[in-house]
């Protein structure tokens, strides 16, 4: 791709092309695990991904402007530089989740509309969170109109297919992005940001090859350009994580430093001090803390308090901090980031004389205020302080400035931007920026000490006193245009005060409930209320309030107090921009159980994020599901329970079901509406998405005629996939008995010493009878992972195994039956594209596809044969018989195209008829569960226990016959048997009786008794929801003609052992793991 001089896509590139494997953005889980990560070449692939999406689902020429709504993570990265790509203008916004969602709507409305947006960017999860709020809101207000944002097409980036290409405009344009400044909610003002821009702010900023560690909001300047751009262009590495798992675990951020070696970081000043507050740092942290790596540790974004700032460093210089890499500094949008930088130097000033814009050194014992210097201006930077004309040294004065990183002024403002952006200074050259912050210079240092107009700034977060003021005046005992909002100073900490006039002096508005409004618009809480007589604000002569005098009164204990209310203590502020604490709305004290139970599961109710990526196993999914079922129930809706299925579930963030069910139970009357009508559209929602997406994924990604080839003879090597699950050990076995080729198998593990245990152990507990002589040595581990570009795999690993390869058996995939196929897509679907890209690449490879008789879903039809495939995607309802289908649908594709492939679909896979076996599938759960429970059920349902050695012998055996390419094989058993036939085997092994229930009688018995330590328990939702469909497929039969005629051609095939041996292996296998007590 070409890139004018003027992109920051240039430097990109040629990192990538210069260090393609090195780590360029890794991003954490609370607990330090990388949840998402990119090398500099895997970035540029996900980038082009995205950029091909978006210009096959949006018709957008360049320069326009493109919203990007995401939740912490790297997908918002990857959609600023994709936008990028295409010529299209990126606007991160902050995205409006369920405390504040009325508030962030509207900004990002504004926001959308000012800025003449052509669409949204969005990731799955939070597509889904704005549905569910949307709804809440509509049905809230009976407002079922349709906003800006929602009138705009909404690409979900995380849809976009991997390993795409395609060709780029050359980008010409020099505006790079617009970035919202955090003005008022009703009026933000979008900064244009040029290339060039950045390139000189990053020039001036970046002095070294940098490791990066940042929480900071990545819809903010100083997160998006500081730690992500700019360290993008300076062949940095980031390790990013949210800000909600900062306030939550402010230990991480000082572990993940000292873990990563990291060199740069930077924090508002409460951060500061919020890691030295009482017990927020564990005991724990500091066992082997180490900061002695940091070159460069700033604060920025609000006033810096020098205490805070020196008990920091003092803090934290045992455990290596120097304290000369902690510094000040001075920047803002307007001018692309950073203006001056390495403030280390404090001044005791007089407090009088600053007062009336004097700057003198303090006399020892005097009244004084402490600053510091935010350091020398950066680069070509020129800074001037000016008070009406330019003023010397020494007088505190606006900070005017100018330099190649001033911005191009605000997007659709011609008049402020002519104000602010092209202000003049008498005699000379050139136009100024205006900041509107007091400060002053001293020994070249700019020193800052007063900030923009009225603005509040809490935990680096700007507010502006209008959006509370008039949150607080809808109070009907408030008077209208009688408040005024403002911070102060209270022992380091900005506190938030706001001084309201009383309609009735007899007539208190209740703090609490006003505070609750202000905490659930803008996440913000108040620290005190002051109640004041009517008329005895300060105002203007024009009736503007004067905030600053206000302020002052209330300082000096001039203010005539009706009533004080000290807020802070009693509510906590909210979540807020990732940077406030949890509070709690209305509804929430009533859920007790459930909020228990959410405990249990390491979970508060508040996670932005969905279930399906709290990391919750299939048992803790299943206990969230009873916990939310049992809490419907006491609070008297147990008719919703059907609602609040694992299936929708797992697409709603945690904090908006909680907020679902805290409007139940403050019995609002719109509540259950709101529940039923909020699930209900997310359930629909998600089966169209769904089938949509598994339409799109069931063609190649690529187009094989543009894969390199190689001449030559196919080579003998083997590749399997999935060599460490249930069934995989029984593969790699065969495959050694049956071939003389080393078999090299992906597995995911550090190393390859780890890979070899991992496998040599799952082989051990699988083996009957002896392998080859030297059978250890033909083994080995390919490292990597099949949910990657690439497999996981470097450049040269990749082209080593596709130039060595003969023959690739694919067995790998994720097996999990409560998924949905968004979650399962990445391992299942996209791991089978990346494996047939892989066997059409450079020499042409033999393909075996292990699949599934679960492609055919609920499949009522009474004959199902080989050559059905499913095409109309019949009664296909969960994540992994929807993902194998996809991957089943991508093999027979890539067939039409030449590939040479076979497709086995195994029916039950059971273990050996000598027990082995490696782990419990779900025919092993529900049988223990029966045999221990003296459970049956008269269903004729045909069940097909294959033998695990038995079925991967005859795999192998059938792949070595050269006539069997392209054939399709049911591995099943010859011989029908249901049931009922496998328990009465059961029986007269064990001498027990089972009490045999119709399926419809046998399911409460099931339920009655299945317990949360019972191996079926996780399985539980699943089979219960199924169970009407399974009775459905009574008389449904898997035809197998051409896997018998396949099978009984080899040398190798096996026939079926008769079932009663096939029924001795599973109680045996049973019996060696301990899971029935019979």
């Amino acid at each position: 791709m070409r890139t004018s001089r003027e992109s920051i896509l240039g430097p990109l590139f040629r990192w990538a092309d210069r260090c393609p494997d090195k780590l360029l953005f890794s991003f954490l889980d609370i607990d330090g695990r990388t949840a998402a990560s990119y090398t500099y070449s895997q970035f540029i692939g996900r980038i082009t991904d995205i950029a091909v999406h978006i210009r096959g689902n949006l018709r957008a020429a360049p320069g326009d402007r493109v919203l990007l709504a995401y939740p912490p993570g790297l997908e918002v990265i990857c959609a600023f530089f994709a936008c990028v790509r295409l010529g299209l203008v990126p606007v991160p916004v902050y995205p409006p989740a369920g405390h504040g969602f009325r508030t962030s709507l509207d900004r990002m409305n504004f926001i959308a509309r000012d800025c003449g947006a052509a669409a949204v960017l969005t990731d799955r999860t939070y597509y889904w969170s704005i549905k569910v709020n949307q709804t809440r809101e509509r049905i809230a207000t009976f407002n079922f109109g349709r906003d800006a944002v929602s009138r705009l097409p909404w690409i979900v980036t995380t849809d976009a297919d991997d390993g795409q290409s395609g060709d780029f405009p050359d980008v010409q344009a020099d505006l790079l992005f617009l970035q919202y400044t955090s003005g008022s909610t009703s009026d933000p003002k979008g900064v244009m940001v040029s290339h060039r821009n950045i390139l000189d702010n990053c020039d001036a900023v970046v002095d070294h090859l940098p490791v990066g560690v940042s929480w900071l909001p990545q819809y903010h300047d100083m997160g998006l350009i500081g730690y992500y751009i700019f360290f993008a262009l300076k062949g940095g590495t980031t390790f990013g994580f949210s800000p909600l798992d900062f306030i939550r675990r402010p230990a991480l951020w000082l572990e993940t430093i000292s873990k990563v070696r990291g060199t740069a970081s930077s924090a508002p000043n409460f951060a500061f001090e919020y890691c030295q507050r009482p017990g927020k740092l564990p005991p724990e942290t500091f066992e082997g803390l180490d900061l002695s790596s940091l070159r460069f540790l700033m604060t920025a974004a609000e006033p810096v308090r020098a205490g805070v700032f020196r008990d920091f460093a003092a803090r934290f210089e045992p455990y290596g901090l120097d304290p000369r890499s902690l510094f000040a500094a001075y920047g803002l949008a307007e001018f692309t980031l950073a203006v001056a930088n390495y403030g280390r130097r404090f001044l005791r000033i007089d407090r009088e004389e600053l007062a009336r814009g004097a700057v003198k050194i303090a006399e020892p014992g005097s009244d004084a205020v402490t600053l510091v210097s935010c350091g020398r201006p950066l680069g070509s930077t020129e800074v001037k302080i000016v008070g009406g004309a330019e003023i010397p040294d020494g007088q505190v004065g606006e900070i005017w400035l100018r330099g190649a990183s001033k911005c191009q002024g605000y997007w659709n403002r011609p008049e402020l931007t002519r104000t602010v952006f092209e202000a003049e200074l008498p005699g000379q050259p050139g136009t100024w920026l205006r900041t509107g912050d007091l400060g002053f210079l001293n020994g070249g240092e700019l020193f800052i000490c007063g900030r923009k107009k009225d603005v509040i700034i809490v935990r680096g977060q700007n507010y502006h006193p209008q959006d509370i003021e008039l949150l607080v005046e809808a109070d009907p005992r408030v008077r209208k245009g009688g408040v005024a909002a403002f911070g102060h100073d209270d022992d380091g900490r900005e506190k938030v005060v706001v001084v309201a006039e009383l309609a009735d002096p007899k007539a208190l508005p209740d703090s609490r409930e006003v505070n609750s409004r202000v905490i659930r618009n803008l996440g913000l809480a108040v620290d005190a209320f002051v109640f004041i007589h009517a008329r005895s604000i300060p105002k203007t002569s024009s009736g503007k309030i004067q905030r600053h005098l206000a302020r002052r009164r209330f300082l000096e204990g001039k203010l005539e107090i009706v009533s004080q209310v000290a807020a802070g203590g009693a509510l906590e502020p909210a979540l807020s921009a990732g940077l406030c604490e949890t509070s709690e709305p209305p509804g929430r004290r009533e859920l007790g159980g459930f909020a228990a139970a959410l405990a249990q599961l390491g979970l508060t109710g508040s996670e932005p994020w969905t279930l399906g990526e709290s990391g919750l196993d299939s048992l803790g999914l299943v206990e969230f599901s009873q916990a939310l079922q049992a809490q419907l129930a006491a609070l008297g809706y147990g008719e919703l329970a059907d609602e609040a299925d694992v299936g929708a579930l797992q697409n709603i963030a945690i904090s908006e079901l909680t907020d679902l069910l805290a409007d139940l139970a403050a019995a609002n009357p719109l509540a259950q509406v709101r529940f039923k009508r909020a699930l209900g559209d997310l359930r629909q929602e998600h089966r169209r998405a769904t089938i949509e997406m598994m339409k799109r994924d069931s063609r190649l990604r690529f187009e094989p005629g543009h894969l390199p080839r190689v001449a030559g003879a196919t080579p003998p090597g083997i590749l399997l996939t999935g060599g460490t699950g249930f069934f995989g050990p029984f593969l790699l076995a065969s495959l050694l008995r049956q071939t003389d080729e080393d078999i090299l198998v992906l597995v995911r593990a550090g190393d390859d010493e780890h890979g070899k245990r991992r496998l040599v152990e799952g082989l051990a507990d699988c083996l009957e009878g002896p392998l080859p002589a030297g059978w250890e040595g033909r083994i080995r581990p390919v490292c990597g992972d099949l949910a990657k570009v690439n497999l996981g795999l470097g450049t040269e690993r990749w082209t080593d195994l596709a130039e060595s390869l003969g023959t690739i058996v694919h067995n790998g995939a994720v097996v999990h039956y409560l998924f949905d196929y968004p979650r399962m897509r990445d391992a299942n679907v996209g791991g089978t594209q990346e494996v047939v890209r892989l066997a059409m690449s450079h020499r042409p490879k033999a393909l075996n596809h292990i699949s599934t008789t679960f492609v055919f879903g609920w499949s009522v039809k009474e004959t199902l044969l080989e050559s059905d495939t499913n095409v109309d995607l019949d009664l296909l309802d969960f994540g992994y018989s929807q993902s194998k289908w996809v991957s089943e649908r991508v093999v027979q594709d890539a067939m039409r195209r030449g590939l040479a492939a076979r497709i086995f679909r195994p029916a039950l896979i059971a273990p050996s008829v000598g027990g082995a076996g490696h782990n419990f599938d779900i025919s092993i759960r529900l049988l223990a569960f029966m045999l221990n429970n003296r459970l049956g059920t008269t269903a004729q349902n045909q069940v097909s226990f294959s033998p695990a050695d038995l079925a991967a012998d005859n795999i192998v055996a059938i792949s070595r016959i050269p006539e069997s390419v392209g054939g399709t094989f049911h591995v099943t058993r010859d011989e029908y048997a249901s049931m009922s036939d496998v328990l009465a085997i059961f029986g007269e092994l064990t001498g027990q009786k089972f009490t045999n229930y119709p399926l419809q009688e046998f399911v409460p018995q099931v339920i009655s008794r299945c317990g949360p330590d019972d191996l079926l328990f996780p399985l539980l939702e699943f089979f219960v929801r199924s169970i009407e469909k399974i009775t459905a497929m009574e008389f449904k039969r898997y035809d197998n003609t051409e896997y018998r005629r396949f099978r009984d051609a080899s040398p190798h095939g096996r026939a079926d052992p008769p079932l009663a041996d096939v029924v001795q292996g599973i109680l045996r296998y049973m019996r060696r793991k301990a899971i029935v007590s019979v």
